[in-house]
């Protein structure tokens, strides 16, 4: 509340000169020069108000340089945010080109396992015919001896 008696002090002193420069006649504001009013305000309540002033512009001296940091410190996260943006867009792009090529391994691997099931159904294709033909020559041989 002492803060706000200083303000109201302040706001009241700001009134006071107000008041007593625009209190001159327009007349005698145009035929005469400009004076100076005099107020008197008390020595203490003076220098109140100045410490007043003057706290106040080291609250804002702080402030401003707080917010000068604030702001430097969003610089650095925002950088920090576009450089994780970067190497997340790399990833993606790595992560697809990976796929790619495990598509491509696989399609691969199918037509190889596919050709060997060819391949071992061949082989087992000739296999029954060279018994076929062992069995079919034997009958022959036995025939041609029983024969005899």
């Amino acid at each position: 509340m002492i803060k706000g008696g200083y303000i109201a002090l302040a706001l009241c002193v700001c009134a006071l000169l107000s008041a007593a420069t625009s209190c001159t006649p327009a007349s005698a504001a145009e035929a005469a020069p400009r004076q100076e009013v005099m107020v008197s305000v008390p020595l203490s309540k003076l220098t109140e108000l100045q410490s007043l002033i003057s706290r106040q512009e080291q609250r804002l001296n702080q402030l401003q340089e707080l917010l000068s940091g604030q702001s430097s410190g969003l610089s650095q996260q925002q950088q920090q945010i576009s450089q994780l943006r970067q190497e997340l867009t790399t990833a993606k792009n790595s992560l697809t080109s990976s796929n790619q090529i495990i598509d491509e391994q696989n399609a691969s691997l199918m037509s190889l396992s596919e050709k060997l099931k060819q391949e071992q159904r061949r082989t087992r294709r000739i296999e029954r015919q060279r018994l076929l033909w062992q069995a079919v020559a034997g009958g022959v041989v036995v025939y041609a001896v029983l024969k005899e």
